[in-house]
């Protein structure tokens, strides 16, 4: 089963980063999802569901 990085959505192949229960694909993607939650911004990842 493939896994999906919580930001950008790419399949996880390598690199498996978890933090605040959810996986990324790189640090990268978890410090824009800390950026994002640290500044009460994490509504973005609802835009994406529409």
């Amino acid at each position: 089963m493939s896994e999906n990085c919580f930001h950008c959505g790419q399949d996880i192949e390598k690199e498996r980063i978890s933090f605040d229960e959810k996986i990324f694909c790189c640090n990268g993607c978890k410090s824009v999802y800390e950026i994002l939650n640290i500044n009460n911004l994490s509504n973005f990842y609802e835009l994406n569901k529409r």
